[in-house]
């Protein structure tokens, strides 16, 4: 399979993977709401979904090394897809929608991790850009948190499941294209070992930053939307505003890769959390409409940036066949755990302070992520700029 052939099963896949979650993230609420649900079950759900990817992943990454990743993102995104059907027959039952719920995010959470291990061991192979690649991901969520809306506009919630669902299934069949690399049979080869890894206390404080900076966005996720229109702001307006910030991330995904060569992952990485920071603070400040546009363009560090320096530390402390096994780890830890709880406390927080004091915090929360990403960081001198 030739390079450009193979990048574009990997771009497909991601369009089409982040389609499905474009879809799911804007709209899985209202649609919960729809079945009934009161705001603590939705609470509740949602963050079954986050805390899902706890251990999902890493149990996922473990089952690559024997029966390979090719065969786990066909299945999980196979049984991903069942999943969502099977909600069509739920009947708002609570426990019926919670276990289906368990079920889907446990397999959805096997894909990602494994298809970014494969596409940053092809871009290294290749010579290629990872953040070129992804950023099809970016376009895809685009797409359908835009156009989910306009299909509920015109047939209501009931074109929420069968919508995420179709590219769900297009996603199984762009799994079986995708170039996953030579993978040896376990009987072949000696598995390698985690341990060595794993007792390096720089990759705990790499990750207990990461989990931090995450947990940092749960109130934007969360309450952006409602705080926003609480300033005055119509509906449309915020979703303009969404669709700006994932834009800007769009932008550094393209770029991005040059920026790690010029300036250094640890440059990057560094600079991403304190501009999270500062987009914390000015959103709780809201100085007025004109700097909260800007502000918003700070998503492409805040994630995008954060995320690319990210993958290049992992690819870096989890070299070939550890690679899946180290992304599921970041995964987990950093998205699943970091996520789940800073949902969790943005909800209280928003509940006992309200969200000027809600999102200060989230900037205080960033900026403890840094001193640990500091720390993590030292002792990485092949993450240093690269001047070829």
């Amino acid at each position: 399979m030739g390079i450009e052939r193979e990048g574009g099963w990997l771009a497909a896949f991601y369009f089409v993977y982040f389609c499905a979650l474009g879809a799911f993230m804007p709209y899985w609420g209202p649609w919960l709401h729809a079945q009934g649900q009161t705001p603590l079950a939705i609470g509740i759900l949602t963050a079954a979904v986050q805390f899902s990817k706890v251990l999902a992943p890493n149990l996922w990454g473990w089952l690559s090394h024997f029966w390979g990743s090719r065969r786990i993102v066909m299945l999980g995104t196979l049984l991903t897809a069942a999943g969502f059907l099977a909600l069509e027959f739920s009947a708002g039952h609570f426990l019926v929608i919670l276990l289906i719920t368990l079920a889907f995010s446990f397999f959805w959470a096997a894909t990602l991790p494994l298809v970014d291990a494969a596409t940053m061991d092809w871009a290294q192979r290749r010579s290629a850009a990872y953040g070129r690649i992804r950023l099809w991901g970016s376009l895809g969520f685009i797409a359908l948190s835009l156009g989910m809306g306009v299909f509920i506009s015109n047939w209501g919630m009931r074109a929420f499941l069968p919508g995420i669902l179709v590219f769900l299934v297009l996603a199984w069949w762009v799994s079986r294209h995708l170039p996953y690399g030579i993978q040896t049979h376990p009987s072949h080869q000696l598995r390698p070992r985690m341990s060595p890894v794993l007792r390096d206390a720089g990759l705990w404080f790499f990750l207990l930053a990461g989990l931090l900076e995450q947990a940092s966005h749960g109130v934007y996720y969360a309450f952006y939307s409602i705080y926003a229109e609480a300033h005055g702001l119509s509906s449309s307006s915020v979703g303009m505003l969404w669709s700006f910030a994932v834009l800007c991330e769009v932008a550094f995904f393209w770029w991005g890769d040059r920026f790690i060569r010029r300036f250094g992952v640890p440059l990057v990485f560094t600079a991403s959390f304190f501009l999270t920071a500062l987009r914390w603070g000015v959103i709780a400040w809201w100085p007025g409409l004109l700097w909260i546009v800007l502000v918003q363009s700070l998503h492409a560090a805040s994630y995008a940036a954060f995320h690319l320096a990210a993958v290049h530390w992992v690819s870096e402390r989890f070299p070939g066949a550890l690679r899946a096994r180290g992304m599921a780890l970041y995964a987990s830890m950093v998205y699943g755990l970091g996520g789940g709880l800073g949902a969790l406390a943005a909800g209280w927080s928003w509940a006992q302070w309200g969200g000027q004091l809600t999102f200060a915090g989230a900037g205080l929360v960033a900026l403890l992520a840094s001193v640990f990403l500091i720390k993590g960081l030292r002792g990485s001198p092949t993450l240093e700029k690269k001047t070829s």
